[in-house]
């Protein structure tokens, strides 16, 4: 699957946001449409901001989830005519703007992602011993 980069977006809250066309031919004229979203999250950047975290904490943090986080979201409509390709791409788009740009730019995010992923991690971590 190709990967075309078509936007990349600034937040307020200083985490970058770029959009991927991801979309392909399945058979004759009809695609798949896909747009994907990805915001890399700089642990260690945002952790120390934080006044409530200590060092120590940080360090535990960025060993298991190492030094960035991955934000990914994927939204995709199935056998699209292609004369519908773009007018569906521009929707997916719009309503993944209008839906989650505000709750990606608010500052507490790229914090509350990392602490969500660090649980995650360490939880999955404990199931296996």
């Amino acid at each position: 699957m190709k990967e075309k980069l078509i936007k990349t977006m600034d937040l307020e809250n200083g985490m970058q946001l770029n959009f991927y066309d991801t979309s392909r031919k399945i058979a004759g004229d009809r695609w798949q449409i896909s747009l994907v979203v990805r915001m890399e999250i700089p642990v260690t950047e945002v952790l120390i901001k934080d006044p409530g975290q200590s060092t120590e904490s940080v360090n535990e943090i960025v060993t298991v989830l190492g030094e960035n986080v991955l934000f990914e979201q994927k939204r995709e409509r199935n056998f699209i005519d292609e004369t519908q390709k773009a007018e569906m791409f521009k929707e997916l788009y719009d309503t993944f703007v209008n839906s989650t740009f505000v709750y990606l730019s608010n500052e507490a995010f790229p914090r509350k992602y990392i602490t969500k992923k660090y649980r995650e991690a360490v939880e999955k971590g404990s199931w296996y011993h």
